[in-house]
């Protein structure tokens, strides 16, 4: 009887937990900046804009992004972020690159992109997060006309 009472309790604790009815939403990628050139390289920040639309707290685990500028693969943003994400809200997660100016191909262009021209980027992954330890993936497809200041 003992036992019974034991399985019934932990069924119960299992069904009760609170899952994610949807992953978060990927709404853009903004505030892009170009915040230092050195010889080839240039570090690159933005920030990603999410919205949780369930009503529970999650935890954003880990961001992995390519960065693709005018068609070609600069970077990838790899980082692993535990951050709190209120429930029923926007969050931002910000997101930093280190990419090589020559693997664009194109010097030329990069500095007339520093200078206001715009170009082609895309960012491509995903996001995991977790709400009570269930993992959930968010993928990352987002594509926009971008001017680095």
């Amino acid at each position: 009887m003992q036992r019974l009472i034991i399985i019934s309790v932990l069924v119960l604790f299992i069904f009760s937990c609170t899952r994610p009815e949807e992953a978060p939403k990927f709404r853009k990628v903004g505030d892009i900046k170009v915040t230092k050139v050195t010889g080839k390289e240039a570090l690159l920040n933005a920030n990603a804009y999410f919205y949780n639309p369930n009503d529970v707290k999650m935890t954003l685990r880990k961001v992995n992004i390519d960065v693709i500028l005018e068609g070609k693969k600069i970077g990838t943003i790899n980082q692993s972020k535990r951050t709190k994400i209120a429930a029923l809200s926007n969050f931002t997660v910000p997101l930093d690159a280190t990419f090589n100016i020559g693997d664009v191909g194109m010097l030329k262009s990069i500095m007339s992109v520093l200078g206001g021209k715009k170009m082609r980027a895309q960012y491509k992954g995903y996001i995991k997060a977790s709400v009570h330890g269930i993992p959930v993936r968010v993928p990352i497809d987002y594509e926009e006309d971008i001017r680095l200041r």
